[in-house]
């Protein structure tokens, strides 16, 4: 028998559970151009949409990073033996994807790129650097 849970605390256990899990991604697979999750809860599984630029970075060697990447959700969440799934869907346009090209951005510069050499491309960008 399923346990009755109120809508409000659904609503705050279901956002608590995307920040984490975007945040967990984020540190995770941020240099791989992660851009953001999608969650599709079925009755059977609960499938989890990592959007990348870099998809096959995400998958890893044989699928091996996605399967580790799987095993901790499953662990970190309490999730059944097979009730998540991950997969990995390639970012189409990257130009148009905001998080994206902030995560780029932000390598860029760490990576010690000179910030003139960063501005070169004509695009229209604003910057906002909080320290």
């Amino acid at each position: 028998m399923a346990l009755q849970i109120s809508k409000k605390r659904k609503f705050v256990a279901d956002g608590v559970f995307l920040a984490e899990l975007n945040e967990m991604l984020t540190r995770e697979l941020g240099e791989d151009g992660f851009a953001g999750v999608e969650i599709r809860v079925t009755p059977m599984r609960t499938e989890i949409i990592i959007r990348a630029t870099r998809t096959q970075n995400v998958l890893g060697e044989k699928g091996r990073r996605i399967r580790e990447l799987t095993s901790v959700v499953q662990k970190r969440f309490n999730f059944p033996d097979g009730g998540v799934e991950l997969y990995a869907e390639k970012v189409l346009n990257r130009g148009l994807c905001a998080v994206a090209q902030a995560e780029s951005l932000r390598y860029k510069l760490l990576g010690g790129l000179a910030v003139r050499r960063l501005f070169l491309n004509p695009h229209a960008l604003e910057l906002i650097l909080i320290t």
